[in-house]
């Protein structure tokens, strides 16, 4: 064999042995090797209370109140106008059939429809800025809990309540809502970021949300 001959006999040889060892890096059992080298430890925390906590903080209750009180302050104006309005027509005998009262009845019907345009474009603005509040809480949630877990060697944090946590729902809907918030069944206490969080956080005296009261239905038009 001359010396070219031996060159490509090496070079093949060398090619197929590359394939072998390029072959068994990625084969399945490799690549199932590789990821068991990094052990699994997994954590939980109760993000749904955590952006509770946040979005009832300091940081965005007093935003939030500002904003309400800017969007009530022109259907207050309204409703004290319509207030003096029904007085005025009132104070006609048979104001239905009283001709003077007819202008007064039409402003008065007029200024209804616009508070109830009103009380609608302020429900959906005070709406958006919520969700805008809460989607940055949440953010800033996941946030800590990504520097937290990491500080602690946790590989995976699953968001979830305690499965034992008590629920407080009084119809099916609401039931099947709060056992979707606990979709971790069995989990170490000790595994669990929330208490720490909320330490982290600064929020521990902050209170959960109350229930949002309904909107004022607007006054009636006299008849």
């Amino acid at each position: 064999m001359n010396t070219t001959h031996r060159l490509v006999a090496v070079g093949v040889a060398a090619l197929v042995l590359g394939a072998g060892v390029g072959s068994s890096l990625f084969s399945p059992r490799a690549q199932a090797d590789a990821s068991q080298s990094t052990p699994v430890r997994i954590a939980t925390v109760d993000v749904l209370t955590l952006v509770e906590k946040l979005a009832s903080s300091d940081r965005y209750l007093p935003a939030r109140e500002e904003k309400v009180r800017s969007l009530r302050a022109p259907i207050d104006q309204i409703n004290r106008e319509l207030d003096d309005l029904r007085v005025k027509i009132t104070a006609f005998p048979d104001f239905q059939n009283n001709a003077e009262a007819q202008p007064l009845i039409q402003q008065f019907q007029t200024k209804s429809q616009n508070l109830q345009q009103l009380q609608q474009t302020a429900q959906n603005e005070a709406e958006s800025f919520n969700a805008m509040q809460i989607q940055e809480a949440h953010r800033l949630v996941v946030e800590s809990v990504g520097r937290l877990a990491a500080s602690r060697g946790y590989t995976h944090v699953l968001a979830s309540k305690p499965s034992d946590s008590r629920m407080t729902s009084a119809n099916v809907l609401g039931t099947l809502q709060e056992m979707l918030a606990r979709p971790v069944v069995v989990a170490g206490a000790t595994d669990d970021l929330t208490a720490e969080l909320i330490k982290e956080l600064k929020l521990e005296n902050v209170n959960q949300p109350a229930p949002a009261a309904a909107p004022e239905a607007p006054l009636p038009a006299p008849r």
